[in-house]
């Protein structure tokens, strides 16, 4: 095995699996001639010049700046709507802002820029009405002490109004936008490239993605599995929750939800349901009690595939923060022997308050290092590898991840794919299956991985593959099982 220093798992999970958190990135308010923050809108905008400044992940951003500001939960919940949104459809406004513009976009201030964003996606995508979506912009610009800003934040945001029209279009036009409930609104004027001449143009500036990402699905998906992956990435990820039929049933979730008057629906899977509205889910009835997860259907799916039996010993090799280990425990109505494994103490901790919730027993969690030389000893029954990835199939969920994609940084994000997955395996017995799992859609990352690995390792042979896309019904992702000769 390759020595620490060398091992890719070292250079690659970083940059892909998760952003250092430190307090020292995070822009002071005070920096900002905000004395203190007061409104929901004012949060989002010092989170975005902090995700601007850093490139830091929002959700952590947020976390530490609550610290600053009072705020009720309905206005935090409104900083997380408008910032998240911003950065997951920042191209798009960009182009609407700067059709309605004499300046070149880089002879506007970027604190003003972001001010814009800010009030055009209210605007364009969010529940506020015109009026007010313009006169809170105003108000930002006074609470920022730009008073100089007033006059073109009012004028730039009240055309961009009337660009918008009550009309909606059934197909792609250079002066359709697309919307998150699925259809196209249509402009007064054509903003988009004719997505008859450039289509890759067209679906990268409509549907706020790099270019690269954009060129990469029109040679890898449909036209229809492109735009169902376009519109779902558009909308804010819902909420899926697992039931535990260890402590209760679905039946039992089902009338607890009722009782508090949220609404639930069934899911996909069996086991499954979807909240409708709601407060915070940690507020939600059972979720203290461990009668139920939150986890997405299609990483539902990795879990079910190694179908983990009572009495197997199991290895979870990048298992934070849990929710797929936990998954694993439940099917074996907690009689597998789990050892849910990862290289960061902080996320370890995650994964043990989860196994606790749900009164697990049978779940060890365990700190490996980073070159995999500490891993328990001992041959598996199975081992599930969900590896760090480019999340291209879960856009919605992780706003950051479509600006962070370079084509270039795959091969080494393979790199480390791969050696995870020989890790794999190494330590499955003779019959033992392996079950390979990202939230990617690029080949590279998923059956290309999974190829390179059968013929390094001759002994594992390729059982089955499953490949969601976005919103078919859920989040996109990839899973594999290979089976080592007996």
């Amino acid at each position: 095995m390759t020595g620490a220093r060398g091992n890719p798992w070292n250079r690659a999970r970083p940059k892909f699996r998760k952003s250092a958190v430190s307090s020292d990135d995070l822009a002071d308010p005070d920096a900002v001639s905000l004395s203190r923050i007061e409104t929901g809108r004012q949060l989002a905008w010092v989170a975005l010049r902090t995700y601007e400044q850093t490139g830091r992940f929002l959700k952590d951003i947020l976390a530490d700046l609550d610290s600053h500001h009072q705020l009720s939960s309905f206005e935090r919940a409104a900083a997380v709507d408008i910032s998240s949104g911003v950065v997951r459809q920042c191209r798009t406004l960009d182009v609407l802002l700067s059709s309605l513009m004499s300046r070149p976009r880089q002879n506007v201030e970027s604190d003003l820029w972001r001010v814009l964003q800010l009030g055009a996606w209210q605007l364009v995508f969010g529940r506020t009405p015109d009026h007010a979506a313009v006169d809170t912009t105003v108000q930002l610009c006074r609470a920022l002490d730009r008073e100089r800003w007033t006059g073109f934040s009012n004028g730039v945001l009240r055309n961009l109004a009337r660009l918008l029209s009550p009309d909606t279009l059934s197909e792609s036009s250079a002066c359709g936008l697309p919307m998150p409930d699925g259809h196209y609104r249509r402009l007064n004027s054509d903003v988009f490239a004719d997505p008859g001449a450039d289509s890759p143009k067209y679906f990268a500036e409509a549907f706020s993605l790099p270019d690269e990402l954009s060129a990469r699905w029109h040679r890898s998906m449909t036209s229809a599995q492109r735009l169902t992956a376009g519109f779902y990435f558009l909308t804010p990820p819902q909420v899926v929750i697992r039931i535990n039929p260890l402590l209760t049933t679905i039946d039992e979730v089902q009338r607890r939800f009722l009782q508090a008057e949220i609404e639930v629906r069934p899911g996909s899977l069996p086991g499954s349901l979807i909240p409708v509205g709601g407060s915070s889910p940690e507020r939600w009835p059972g979720f203290a009690e461990g009668h139920w997860s939150i986890q997405d259907e299609a990483a539902m799916h990795a879990s079910m595939l190694l179908a983990p039996q009572p009495g197997e010993r199991v290895l979870d090799l990048c298992a934070a923060p849990g929710g797929k280990t936990t998954h694993l425990a439940e099917l074996s109505q907690d009689g597998a022997l789990i050892t849910a494994c990862d290289v960061v103490e902080g996320r370890l901790d995650r994964i043990r308050r989860n196994v606790e919730r749900l009164g697990l027993k049978n779940v060890e969690v365990r700190l490996c290092q980073r070159d995999g030389s500490d891993l328990p000893e001992g041959m598996f029954d199975a081992c599930l590898v969900d590896v760090p990835c480019s999340n291209t199939g879960v856009l919605n969920r992780r706003p950051e991840a479509r600006w962070r994609f370079r084509t270039e940084d795959l091969r080494e994000l393979t790199e480390l794919q791969h050696r995870l997955l020989m890790t794999a395996c190494c330590r499955v017995r003779p019959g033992g299956r392996v079950v390979y799992s990202t939230c990617s859609l690029e080949p590279e990352e998923n059956r290309g991985v999974v190829d390179n690995v059968i013929r390094a390792f001759p002994e594992m042979n390729f059982v089955t593959e499953k490949v969601h896309l976005p919103g078919q019904p859920s989040d996109g992702a990839y899973q594999a099982m290979l089976q080592r000769a007996e």
